[in-house]
């Protein structure tokens, strides 16, 4: 009797025995597909010798996989109903197996926003994504204070709660008399039934206490508005329906979510003018994460601790982007996207070792799942690498010390949290480093209104 294989192992299961009855070429030739449930099957790109042939290929997988092969038939051929669709998918993705690439296309019902290619290209505004794996890092004390200290230098930032099964942003910037209507569940929901007119955008936006006479003007949209407390049964049904496709207005096709958002990033930053957009992302790696770290075109700041549930938890992050990078790779791409992921060093205790230990984790993690192999480069020429000193490389972490001072961080209830006397000294640095990328931002294009 066969042993029971996992899903770990199902994949490689089906390309030794593949690789075993038809030849290793055979088994690279064709595109595995694996159903929402796990289930594989194969669909090879040439036809099939006879009926018996396809029969005795089926049967034998069947055996190899057990419950991991697709039932009504584990093998198809080029000529089988919807093998040409399969073979031509933009959307397989070449996985690594040993020594070799094989194209799996995935299909699955949770989780499917990982797999959409990420946005790239120069934005206007910038937008700044703050994002983690595990919450109480500091992700949305660290937006506050980014905020806070934007105006203060006479900036416009426009501020974005996508934290939407936890949110908190309004909370942190907005008093309860500067809370607008509604958010952005609101937004999401509605606008992919009956629409959102410009005009009433501003039901959707408050303007932060931080906005002053002398400085920029800080915009918040909070997950929730203040609609929600008057229906609060609401809230939930909402939700459920906020991260789903929209049909798009031609009534034919889909709108994704993340395309949903960045279309009301848009809208919103069309109606005043910003410098920069700050959007705090959901923890961890479900579903409402994606359209945040992969869709916006943003600069993603991935914050995380020096502890080994930091590395290993990004290691599985960084395993997906190697595997968007390898799709946009091999149809000509250059996934330059790879190139604004920067981790965040956070609640660091600045001691030496730990320091130098956080540096050389993650420099692993980016050589190993983002960098480009030294052998290996992009159409340009110029392989995505960089040497574990450069200080300019995106690997080096961003650091913002531990202090006792942020424990209890609630700027509305203490004002003076906000003052840059408070947050100098630990968020100086990390504040530095977000001025230069929106001067690089703003020098890289011009803006709409300086044609």
């Amino acid at each position: 009797m066969t042993p029971q294989i996992t899903f770990d192992q199902a994949i490689p299961v089906l390309i030794s025995t593949l690789a075993d009855q038809a030849g290793a070429e055979f088994a690279q030739s064709g595109v595995i597909v694996r159903d929402a449930s796990g289930r594989l099957a194969f669909v090879s790109s040439r036809l099939a010798a006879s009926d018996s042939e396809t029969d005795e290929l089926n049967t034998i997988i069947t055996e190899k996989l057990g419950g991991y092969a697709r039932q009504g038939g584990a093998i198809r051929f080029s000529d089988a109903p919807g093998a040409h669709a399969v073979l031509e998918a933009s959307d397989s993705i070449p996985i690594r197996v040993e020594d070799h690439f094989y194209n799996l296309l995935d299909r699955r019902i949770v989780g499917s926003g990982w797999l959409n290619t990420p946005a790239a290209g120069v934005i206007d505004p910038p937008r700044f994504v703050f994002a983690t794996l595990k919450g109480g890092v500091g992700r949305s004390t660290a937006l506050a204070v980014a905020a806070a200290d934007l105006a203060r230098r006479g900036r416009n930032v426009l501020v974005i709660d996508l934290d939407l099964e936890a949110p908190g942003l309004g909370e942190l910037l907005l008093s309860d008399d500067r809370t607008p209507k509604f958010g952005v569940i609101d937004y999401l929901v509605d606008n992919g039934i009956v629409g959102i007119a410009a005009a009433s955008l501003g039901d959707f936006i408050g303007t932060s206490d931080l906005t002053t006479a002398e400085g920029g003007r800080v915009d918040v949209m909070p997950a929730l508005g203040n609609a929600s407390d008057h229906y609060p049964e609401n809230v939930l049904p909402k939700l459920s329906r906020a991260m789903t496709e929209d049909i798009d207005t031609s009534g034919h096709g889909v709108v994704a979510v993340d395309r949903q958002i960045s279309l009301m990033i848009d809208a919103v930053t069309k109606r005043d003018q910003y410098d920069a957009v700050l959007i705090d992302s959901r923890a961890g790696l479900s579903e409402l994460a994606a359209p945040a770290v992969l869709g916006l075109g943003a600069t993603v700041f991935l914050f995380g601790t020096a502890q080994r549930q930091t590395y290993k938890g990004y290691r599985k992050l960084f395993a997906a982007f190697q595997l968007l990078a390898q799709r946009e790779k091999a149809a000509g791409g250059d996934a330059e996207w790879r190139a604004t992921i920067r981790p965040v060093y956070a609640k660091a205790s600045m001691n030496k070792d730990a320091i130098a230990l956080f540096s050389e984790e993650v420099f692993e993690l980016f050589s190993e799942h983002i960098y480009d192999e030294e052998d290996l480069s992009r159409p340009n020429g110029d392989a995505l690498r960089f040497a574990q000193d450069d200080l300019t490389a995106p690997h080096q972490p961003l650091m913002i010390p531990f202090t006792q001072s942020f424990l209890d961080f609630d700027p509305l209830l203490r004002p003076g949290q906000l003052e840059s006397a408070f947050y100098e000294q630990t968020y100086r640095p990390f504040l530095n480093t977000l001025d230069d990328l929106i001067e690089s931002s703003t020098t890289d294009h011009e803006r709409p209104n300086d044609n």
